[in-house]
C-alpha cells in the first residue's frame, strides 16, 4: 500500500471516530473513540514528519 493511500485510509478512520462519538450515549466510549482519533492524527503527524512532508498544521 502506498503512503497516500495509507494517509487516506487513516484519516478516513480518525473522522469516523470523531462522528461515532458524536452519537455513542456511553461517556466512557465516547473517550475511548476520542482518544483512538487523536491517536490516529498523531500517527499521521508522525509518518509525514519521517517522510518530510507538510503535515498541514
Amino acid at each position: 500500500m502506498e503512503q497516500d493511500e495509507l494517509l487516506k485510509k487513516m484519516r478516513g478512520r480518525v473522522e469516523q471516530c470523531r462522528r461515532l462519538a458524536t452519537y455513542v450515549m456511553d461517556e466512557r466510549a465516547r473517550a475511548e473513540l476520542l482518544a483512538m482519533a487523536a491517536e490516529g492524527e498523531a500517527d499521521i503527524a508522525r509518518i509525514l514528519a519521517e517522510s518530510g512532508e507538510p503535515t498541514g498544521n
